[in-house]
């Protein structure tokens, strides 16, 4: 009884398929080594894990359009500048009850200021912005007396800390009428405004006045103009009444001249320098003749022999 034995055949079949895979094989490897654009993308697919055989390639990612571009540019600006006016807004803008606190604690201390007997003759609510407080505004009162122009202002609050407990601090400025300045109301920021403003020979001081305030602004610059001149006056009578009399103005009379006599001995006997004869009478030379008519001081003499 013949015996069939398939492993040859078998064998022959797996040799054909594995000649016939390699070639396969050895195409796909020639085509990527050829193409490295292919190899990239296959090797950085298989690094996504997206990539199988047989699938399709993933869609390319569509560019924005210009105009798209140009709104998101114009929208991160817009954003970064309205947060930039926020904070300027915020560190220029005082908060909700400062000019109302300030004002109060700048009018006690006005009363604490006055001397005995000193009166209070006009007073208006005022302002500053010094570069010292960054151009932020500090609330205070300007105060008329009969004796000097006051002011008291509460600094800004600080943007960095916030304001400690306790009192307080006050600014005060204090002009007596006797000092030189001027207090005068003008427009400030190029007409945008109008404050008062007080000179002094080094500086000059700017008070921002809003409208229910302008009245007694004016009546304060008014009773300082007033106050200053009536302390003008009296220094000016005073001085007047304690100043020395002044020396008489010195008298001239014309002099003949004699026989004998000399410029340096008429300087003698007239109690004056030949100096001063020369002037008085335009001579280039000590030279006088006998005759000649001279300048001479008005002065008791002794006569001559």
């Amino acid at each position: 009884m013949a015996t069939h034995d398939p492993s040859p055949n078998t064998r022959s079949n797996s040799t054909a398929t594995d000649d016939l895979s390699v070639p396969a094989e050895r195409a796909t490897a020639s085509a990527t080594a050829s193409d490295p654009a292919s190899k990239l993308s296959t090797s950085s697919a298989r690094g996504r894990g997206w990539f199988r055989a047989g699938d399709a390639a993933p869609p390319t990612r569509r560019q924005r359009s210009a105009w798209v571009r140009l709104l998101v540019a114009l929208t991160s600006s817009t954003a970064l500048l309205g947060t930039a006016g926020l904070v300027a807004a915020a560190a220029i803008v005082p908060p909700i009850g400062a000019r109302r606190t300030a004002r109060e604690a700048a009018q006690q201390e006005v009363v604490s200021q006055l001397g005995p007997e000193e009166r209070v003759v006009a007073r208006a609510f005022a302002s500053q912005r010094r570069w010292t407080d960054m151009w932020r505004e500090s609330f205070g009162v300007v105060v008329a007396t009969d004796r000097r122009l006051l002011y008291v202002g509460a600094p800004p609050t600080p943007l960095l800390r916030p304001r400690e407990d306790g009192p307080m601090e006050l600014l005060v400025e204090s002009y007596p009428y006797d000092a030189a300045f001027t207090f005068e109301p003008r427009t400030l920021f190029r007409g945008y405004g109008r404050g008062l403003t007080l000179r002094t020979p080094s500086a000059q001081v700017n008070f921002i006045v809003d409208d229910g305030s302008w009245t007694s602004a004016l009546r304060v610059s008014n009773a300082s103009a007033a106050a200053r001149k009536a302390v003008t006056r009296d220094e000016e009578v005073l001085t007047a009444t304690t100043r020395a009399p002044a020396p008489p103005a010195a008298l001239y009379v014309p002099y003949i001249v004699r026989r004998g006599e000399t410029l340096t001995g008429l300087a003698r006997r007239f109690r004056s320098s030949p100096e001063v004869l020369r002037q008085l009478n335009q001579l280039a030379t000590d030279d006088i003749k006998v005759g000649q008519r001279l300048r001479v001081p008005k002065v008791e003499v002794d006569t001559p022999p």
